[in-house]
């Protein structure tokens, strides 16, 4: 269940006055008994709930809201010093109440009175009634004697008169637990509302028992046992059903009424992260049941027969219960669930974009961002800078404020700091020794960690040091150079493309498991005069297939008297929004970088070629 303490803004909270009578007119039935309400399950229920109106009409209002299983609370006061309350709006009908000043109403009432509630800054603890029983029945309830002070034969008496015998029977504690008494030798079973208060009881009858099976509770059986430290419960259809549930598998077990499920039943469930039902007298109830209380957290038990009689032919109900199947099967969503993650992508695309480059503006226009989970794979021929690059690259994001895991087994890792230190500084450090420590010390500061690696390595020790690495250190994007130093050198060219496209396929499990952007180089399969194409990669297509992004360094050969090449980045994939395009690069050699440019008198002609190649790569759109 999510936080009831998030809240997607800090603007006015509402909160409710339950002071104020003449406001709640319509609001008098909450202290009625259950058994006075309306049925649990209606049977007409709506066809589409009212989720999205309900939200939108609360963000119109700049009113905080969080969402839970079946409801949407918001704050109930806006109290600092004392307790707060929460109103619970249902998802489906809109209807409300807080469980703590007990105020309660349809959506209609809510938003007409919504303007008086939101002044207020008080929500008191309401006092109710602990026994809510009429007059006869709260003679039985007081003549009646508690299960303690009953004599153990007597009680074992009382219980072989329904049906139980030495072997299976029901324990004093579970009797004691859920409340039950005893009254002219029948076993008495206080039903509890939402309140939890005591508003009715159930006699039951030794000879017939059928005022214990669906349709005949007045209200719920087994509320008193519930509270917030049960993460899991068991819902079924009979008062016996919840005793042998309890008695065998130590799951609170609650009998449902066929009842209305009201808006602060639902609150009293919210908390539950599992709910098994087992109705094995009423499927089609059962699973309406799971659509109110919300499939994603409902299990079904198909035993062909209910719990007690499973209880009394010895069957194992924990094992029957560990066997229950999920409503919502995880592999199959519809357009409802994801939603809201559409609309907020629209409406905050700039964030879902990911970090941007300071460095690289143009990757930044193409790319739009570096995101979490995502494979980029970088290739360029022989010498054209790709772990430069790469360096540069993840530098930027790592100042940011980005954990970065960065793995060179092509070259010493010191080697690769120095690299890094120079384009953090911006300088020639050989020439300005005399700030060397204070950008040491400045760079030892940033989120940069090291593999130890160096040559050939296992992939199985790489992915556990990646994983490690973010457990302990946080890490958002890790960095692999390069792939072939883990291809190993004892297979043929078949067996190196299915050794890679294992490498792949682990590294692409552990981004998307782990939230965890990766980024790859691959050395390119040829180098050809007219440039690299994502066909030129090393490996099968499950390189092209597996990445969301692939970056290639690509060179230029310029007709100058001092000769040279261009080199300019070309963006080949993004899965992200299909963007491509490419940007001249130009490296610095006295920084060591690609992002910061520095002409001299002498590179005037190369200049001209860079202005020139730049005006005819413009980026796609």
């Amino acid at each position: 269940m999510l936080s009831a303490l998030i809240f997607r803004s800090t603007s006015n909270y509402l909160f409710v006055n339950p002071s104020i009578k003449q406001l709640f007119h319509s609001f008098n039935s909450i202290n009625a008994p259950l058994s006075v309400r309306q049925p649990l399950i209606d049977p007409n229920p709506p066809l589409v709930g009212q989720a999205i109106e309900i939200k939108e009409f609360l963000r119109e209002n700049s009113i905080s809201f969080d969402e839970s299983w079946t409801c949407i609370k918001a704050l109930c006061c806006r109290s600092a010093n004392k307790p707060l309350g929460f109103i619970h709006i249902g998802k489906e009908r809109g209807d409300f109440a807080c469980l703590k000043c007990a105020t309660s109403g349809t959506w209609e009432e809510f938003k007409s009175q919504l303007q008086n509630l939101r002044s207020r800054t008080f929500c008191p603890k309401a006092s109710l009634p602990l026994i809510l029983l009429s007059g006869e029945e709260n003679h039985i309830w007081e003549k009646s004697k508690a299960i303690a002070d009953c004599d153990k034969d007597v009680l074992n008496i009382i219980l072989s008169r329904y049906g139980f015998n030495e072997e299976y029977t029901l324990s004093n504690d579970t009797l004691q637990r859920y409340g039950l008494r005893i009254y002219q030798d029948q076993l008495i079973a206080p039903l509890y509302d939402a309140d939890r208060s005591l508003v009715d009881i159930v006699v039951l009858d030794p000879i017939s028992q059928t005022n214990t099976k669906p349709l005949k509770l007045a209200a719920p059986f087994g509320l008193n046992l519930l509270s917030a430290r049960n993460a899991e419960i068991m819902l079924v259809d009979s008062i016996w059903d919840a005793l042998c549930v309890y008695q065998t598998t130590g799951k609170v077990a609650i009998a449902l009424p066929s009842a209305k499920f009201s808006i602060r039943m639902n609150m009293i469930f919210e908390h539950l992260r599992k709910i098994h039902i087992w109705y094995s007298n009423d499927k089609a109830l059962a699973f309406r049941l799971a659509n109110v209380l919300s499939p994603h957290r409902c299990f079904m038990i198909a035993y062909p027969m209910d719990a007690h009689g499973a209880f009394m032919s010895g069957q194992n109900l924990k094992t029957i219960m560990n066997d229950s199947f999920a409503v919502i099967n995880k592999c199959i969503e519809q357009f409802d669930t994801f939603r809201e993650l559409i609309r907020d992508e629209l409406l905050q695309r700039t964030r879902f974009a990911g970090l941007p480059w300071q460095r690289f503006p143009m990757l930044t226009q193409i790319l739009k961002g570096h995101r979490a989970g995502e494979l980029t794979v970088l290739t360029g021929s022989t010498g054209c800078g790709k772990t430069t690059f790469l360096s540069e690259y993840s530098l930027d994001l790592c100042l940011q404020g980005l954990s970065t895991l960065f793995g060179s087994f092509e070259i010493q890792t010191h080697r690769l700091a120095k690299v890094m230190l120079t384009q953090y500084s911006g300088l020639n450090l050989s020439k300005n020794m005399d700030v060397f420590d204070k950008f040491a010390e400045q760079f030892a500061r940033i989120p940069m960690f090291f593999m130890t690696f160096h040559g050939q390595e296992s992939i199985d020790k790489v992915i556990n040091t990646m994983g490690n690495a973010v457990a302990i250190h946080n890490i958002k994007h890790v960095v692999i150079d390069n792939l072939q130093f883990m291809m190993g050198m004892d297979y043929s060219n078949g067996d190196r493309f299915f050794k890679q496209d294992t490498l792949i396929h682990r590294f692409r499990t552990f981004a998307t498991n782990n939230k965890c952007h990766v980024t790859i180089v691959i050395h390119p399969r040829k180098e050809e005069d007219e440039g690299l194409t994502v066909s030129s990669i090393f490996g099968s297509a499950k390189v092209s297939q597996e990445s969301d992004n692939i970056l290639i360094i690509q060179q230029k050969k310029i007709s100058t008297a001092n000769g040279g090449n261009i080199k300019y980045l070309q963006v080949a994939k993004n899965r992200f929004d299909g963007q491509l395009g490419r940007f001249a690069l130009r490296f610095d050699k006295e920084r060591l970088s690609f992002s910061r440019p520095v002409f001299s008198r002498d590179d005037s002609n190369i200049e001209s070629d860079d202005h020139e190649l730049q005006q005819s790569i413009p980026v796609e759109q």
